[in-house]
C-alpha cells in the first residue's frame, strides 16, 4: 500500500504541555460535569441514608465518594506527573508515523503499532500538533512541522475525511 504521508515528532516537556492543555479545553467541561454529578448523586444517597437511621451505609458511601474522587483527581495528577518524569518527554523520544489509505504505522523505542482510521476516539487539530486519540485517556502527538511527506495541510484535509465526526478544530 502507497504511503500517504510521512511524520516524526521528537515529544518534548514543551510538546506534553501543550498536549496538557489541548486535553484540558477538549475534556475539562465533561470532566467536571462528570465529577459534579456524583458528587451530588453520593451526597443524596448518603443523606436519604443517614435520615433512615442508616449510619453504616451513610459512611460507607462517604468512602466510595472518597474513593472516586480520588481515582478521577488525585490519581490523574500523579498519572500527568509520573509522564512528565519519564523518558517519553525528555526530548530524547521520536515517534514516526506513517499514513496511509485505511491505517497508519506509529514506531518509536517502545515498539512498533497499526491502527486503522476506523478504530479512532478522536482527532484535534490545533496550530502546532494533531492529537490522535485512540482513547480518551491516549494520544499519539503529531507536529504539523515534523512532516517529511505530505504537508500538514494537505493531511487536516485527509484526517477529516477519515474521522469525520470524531474530528475537532481547535485552532486559535
Amino acid at each position: 500500500m502507497e504511503k500517504l504521508f510521512e511524520n516524526k515528532t521528537r515529544l518534548s516537556m514543551k510538546e506534553y504541555n501543550i498536549f496538557i492543555e489541548s486535553y484540558k479545553k477538549e475534556f475539562a467541561f465533561t470532566d467536571y460535569l462528570y465529577i459534579f454529578f456524583y458528587i451530588a448523586y453520593f451526597g443524596l444517597c448518603m443523606i436519604f441514608a443517614f435520615k433512615q437511621g442508616k449510619i453504616i451505609l451513610s459512611i460507607l458511601l462517604l468512602a466510595g465518594l472518597c474513593a472516586f474522587l480520588w481515582f478521577k483527581i488525585i490519581r490523574t495528577n500523579k498519572l500527568v506527573e509520573k509522564n512528565k518524569k519519564s523518558q517519553k518527554v525528555s526530548g530524547n523520544f521520536v515517534n514516526k508515523y506513517e499514513f496511509y489509505k485505511n491505517y497508519f504505522k506509529v514506531e518509536n523505542p517502545e515498539g512498533k503499532a497499526q491502527v486503522l482510521y476506523l478504530k479512532l476516539y478522536r482527532i484535534v487539530e490545533t496550530n502546532t500538533h494533531f492529537y490522535i486519540y485512540v482513547s480518551r485517556q491516549c494520544a499519539f502527538i503529531v507536529s504539523k512541522s515534523g512532516f517529511i511527506e505530505g504537508k500538514s495541510d494537505d493531511f487536516s484535509k485527509f484526517i477529516k475525511k477519515k474521522v469525520f465526526t470524531k474530528y475537532r478544530n481547535r485552532m486559535n
